[in-house]
């Protein structure tokens, strides 16, 4: 491949994920035929109606409360809890949390279908209008300009919104007497009440939610929403209704990959620079292809950085090195950092390193870059009584970029889903075809345009456009 097609190629890749790395795994989990359903009755309760479904929802990340705004405004269900392991204080906090959120047109029509316009609105207007991707490639003067032309294809914009500012809009569309902090990080599995409804166990067998002994359960539905490292999924997965106590420490992560990566991110309450180009995402990649920095605005006044950095291998010894594998404390990861990437010895990542300076510790984010080994193939238990949602229902690689946007599109068709089935078997049935065969649709067209973009063939299609159209009344 000659220079102006790796270029060529680097640009395609950058445009359609903002990430450096693809996923080369294939996916391919059996779809039941229609007609055949999986789900089968354990008690005379299993085909819940939905006005009586009054789901636990575990997790209080971005997929868990838009699950919980849609189900109160597409179904209006009300009796709903959230179960939020961290504390009332820290789940109140809205600054220093997590890094970004990038929506397309698909995430956007999403939140409008969860909340309307005014919740869509209020989104783009809390967020930054991404107008395109400037490729810092060494030894050219100037960055590779690359428009954004997600909007003129589907009237709608990119956004990049602060992680911290799309929880709070969210968390405050709910009533706070439904939102249950400091719960749900001991659970282990679930127990069915005479009625049918579900109990949250821990361990060792006692029912950790709801508390209340003195009244039976009027939980029917757990809806997990407890990210990557999922036990909901384990369960799920398994067909258990509970963790077996040798298994207990592996089951979050039994079916996730790590691939070989890690990512480190902030959001700092400053602007790139007049030297920048308005509303681009700056992007700069080592020449071995190992670190990549990138960094753009996050609403106003605000400006997001991400470092990927991939694990070494050495060449004599096969061994892999992971980079921060040993630490710990905030202060020192800030340190390591700014101290790799000064080592590159390039001018063309100061931007980032600028960015990194200014940060407080106690901001950075880190997390091992992961992924489920295959998704689905089904996103409810098969006795009806857990669906998942987000990241515990899709797992994909980051490097997608899409993992908020099919969150909310996840919780916009389960609130759906139940709003236009008789029952919670049908309901699950719907969502769980429909999503999951549009995670593996997404992934395949993904995965083959990336291996023709890195052949340096032409006329690629362009998944984003496909992506983005989705939409649901």
């Amino acid at each position: 491949m000659n220079i102006s097609q790796r270029l060529r190629s680097m640009a395609l890749f950058v445009t359609s994920t903002q990430q450096m790395i693809r996923l080369s795994a294939s996916f391919s989990p059996t779809l039941r035929p229609a007609g055949i359903s999986r789900f089968h009755s354990t008690t005379e309760q299993s085909a819940t109606n939905k006005h009586e479904m009054n789901p636990i929802i575990i997790g209080g990340g971005i997929s868990g409360l838009a699950t919980a705004v849609a189900l109160q405004n597409i179904c209006k269900i009300t009796s709903f809890k959230v179960l939020e392991k961290s504390s009332k204080e820290s789940f109140a906090k809205d600054d220093g949390i997590g890094a970004g959120v990038q929506l397309g047109a698909n995430g956007l029509r999403a939140l409008r279908a969860i909340g309307g316009e005014e919740l869509m609105q209020k989104v783009i207007n809390a967020g930054a209008k991404l107008e395109g991707n400037a490729m810092i490639i060494p030894g050219m003067d100037e960055p590779m300009l690359m428009p954004d032309n997600a909007e003129k294809d589907s009237g709608m914009p990119q956004i990049f919104v602060r992680w911290s500012v799309l929880r709070s809009i969210l968390r405050d569309m709910i009533p706070e007497e439904n939102i249950v902090t400091n719960s749900g990080g001991n659970v282990s599995g679930y127990q069915l009440t005479d009625n049918g409804c579900v109990e949250l166990i821990d361990q060792s067998g006692c029912v950790v939610y709801p508390l209340d002994g003195d009244q039976p359960s009027p939980h029917s539905l757990i809806v997990g929403a407890d990210g990557i490292s999922s036990l909901c999924r384990y369960l799920v997965k398994s067909n258990l209704k509970n963790v077996p106590s040798d298994e207990f420490k592996t089951a979050r992560t039994k079916d996730v990959k790590d691939t070989g990566r890690i990512n480190i991110k902030a959001v700092v309450p400053k602007e790139l620079g007049s030297s920048f180009k308005a509303g681009y995402t700056y992007a700069y990649f080592a020449a071995n292809g190992g670190i990549g920095c990138f960094a753009g605005p996050a609403g106003a006044g605000h400006t997001y950085w991400a470092i990927s950095i991939a694990d070494e291998k050495d060449k004599k010894t096969e061994e892999t090195s992971k980079f921060l594998a040993n630490v710990t404390d905030l202060d020192e990861a800030k340190s390591a950092l700014l101290s790799k990437l000064s080592s590159l010895q390039s001018a063309d990542c100061q931007f980032a390193i600028d960015m990194i300076q200014i940060t407080s510790p106690e901001t950075i984010f880190i997390t091992r870059s992961k992924e489920a080994y295959e998704i689905g193939p089904h996103l409810a238990s098969a006795d009806g009584k857990i669906v998942l949602v987000g990241d515990a229902a899709h797992a994909m690689s980051g490097s997608y970029g899409q993992n908020p946007s099919f969150g909310l599109e996840g919780a916009a068709e389960l609130a759906i889903s139940i709003r236009d089935s008789d029952c919670n078997q049908s309901a699950l049935e719907r969502y769980s075809e429909n999503r999951v065969g549009r995670c593996i649709e997404m992934q395949k067209r993904s995965r083959e345009r990336a291996e023709k973009a890195m052949k340096g063939e032409k006329d690629l299609e362009d998944v984003s456009t496909w992506i983005q159209q989705w939409d649901i009344n």
